[in-house]
């Protein structure tokens, strides 16, 4: 009985990460991905707001949830992005600095930690937003592609050709 709640709570928390991860992305879809990333996770959104059947009240506030974000995100991404790079180039040195590429991947980690927490925020934002008929559709929508990435895994295992 303790493990099947545990497996229980392990699915609820690979949802909540996997829902969030998704409307996080949508909000931070143009600090990282540019111009083409935006309009893609732009039209993602549509998707999902359609699914949902967002009211145009719903959609005002979640853009103003997403912008907000957008603009707390930038100086993360822009740190994240220059972390990576320094350890792109400690990788590629002629000698290797075991202790400086520790170093940096763990500042990469520690970042990448607040943008999870941010990521949780956004989307506990987000769901306040919604009607309980809504809260289960997306969770629906999110057991689908948690169940679908599973299944991209698993091919990936299998399949020695990808």
């Amino acid at each position: 009985m303790a493990t099947k709640r545990r497996s229980m709570a392990g699915i609820a928390v690979i949802f909540c990460i996997t829902a969030l991860t998704a409307f996080a992305g949508i909000a931070n879809a143009h600090v990282e991905g540019g111009e083409h990333g935006g309009r893609h996770d732009r039209h993602d959104f549509r998707k999902i707001a359609k699914k949902l059947k967002l009211t145009d009240a719903q959609k005002a506030q979640a853009k103003t949830i997403f912008e907000e974000n957008r603009e707390a995100v930038k100086p993360i991404y822009t740190s994240l992005r220059d972390e990576r790079k320094n350890l792109h180039n400690l990788m590629h040195a002629d000698t290797v600095d075991e202790a400086a590429i520790r170093a940096e991947t763990a500042k990469i980690a520690a970042i990448q930690a607040d943008l999870n927490v941010n990521r949780a925020k956004v989307g506990v934002r987000f769901r306040a937003i919604l009607t309980p008929s809504q809260l289960a559709t997306l969770k629906t929508m999110r057991e689908k592609r948690v169940e679908k990435m599973r299944h991209e895994k698993d091919d990936e295992t299998t399949d020695p050709v990808k």
